[in-house]
């Protein structure tokens, strides 16, 4: 018997986790539908592997489909597909939720359709933040131009990411101030660029931390943002380690310096505000 939630999921943020809660399995897509129907994708809240993580800490079943498929399907036939193949006796779903050939189907027809199947069907309200209605866009909207404590608040967590550390030009180390270098995958959505308090997961603990997101003008030529990010607390070698980071509060522009030296006397400063 599965109690199977529906939705994109491409963020876990407040209303898909409100859809998850009291699910046993989770409909995962191949691709996000929009780029089926657009032909391109939203930028990543999470990366796929982080969004695989955090489902399975929830003890869910992830039932992966190729989305294609079911955008061909009419509705009827996707409610079937889901009786059928994963043995659905319950569906979770948002207010929102559109399903079957061209978006056609709404939550009215999903009630009509559950009860035709003798499933139950949970259709969860809207969650709101100042007003407005919880989204990924929203969020992307809200990371975009640097307003971190409003995303983190309609994720019900810290923004971040968590990718390999990759050398650097090593600048950092030799100014007394070294930092884990991390690059952004293709797709993934960067935050404005900017210095942003943040904490990382280093030896078993959440250590506070100052991250610069951008392409750090003044001592390279880089044209693709990178994260890097400075732990007071820590001395260590984590090459090739995958590290947590999360953004906490955003300190300000990224700028281009004079000099080296006022470079670090900046960082310097931005660390006394953790």
């Amino acid at each position: 018997m599965s109690n199977i939630a529906l939705g994109s999921f491409d963020g876990l943020h407040a209303a898909h986790r409100a859809v998850l809660r009291g699910a046993t399995a989770v409909l995962l897509f191949s691709e996000h539908p929009q780029m089926t129907l657009r032909g391109q994708a939203p930028p990543q809240l999470l990366t796929n592997e982080e969004r695989t993580t955090r489902l399975q800490a929830a003890k869910l079943d992830l039932l992966h489909v190729d989305f294609a498929e079911l955008a061909m399907l009419p509705p009827e036939e996707f409610i079937a597909l889901l009786c059928g193949r994963y043995g659905a006796t319950g569906l979770r779903c948002g207010h929102n939720f559109r399903f079957g050939a061209g978006a056609a189907g709404d939550t009215t027809l999903l009630r009509e359709l559950c009860r035709a199947h003798s499933m139950r069907l949970s259709i969860v309200p809207r969650i709101v933040y100042r007003g407005e209605i919880v989204s990924s866009t929203r969020i992307r909207t809200a990371l975009q131009q640097g307003e971190i404590t409003q995303a983190n608040a309609m994720l019900g967590r810290a923004f971040g990411y968590a990718l390999p550390v990759v050398h650097g030009d090593h600048l950092g180390r030799r100014l007394g101030i070294p930092t884990l270098n991390q690059h952004f995958p293709a797709g993934f959505c960067v935050p404005r660029a900017g210095v942003y308090a943040s904490r990382a997961y280093v030896d078993g603990m959440w250590r506070s931390a100052v991250t610069n997101i951008g392409c750090r003008p003044s001592v390279s030529h880089v044209t693709v943002p990178r994260s890097e990010t400075h732990i007071p607390s820590f001395a260590g070698n984590l090459y090739g380690q995958c590290v947590p980071v999360r953004l906490l509060q955003f300190l300000r522009d990224e700028r281009k310096f004079a000099t080296i030296d006022d470079l670090k006397a900046q960082i310097e400063r931005d660390i006394t505000k953790l």
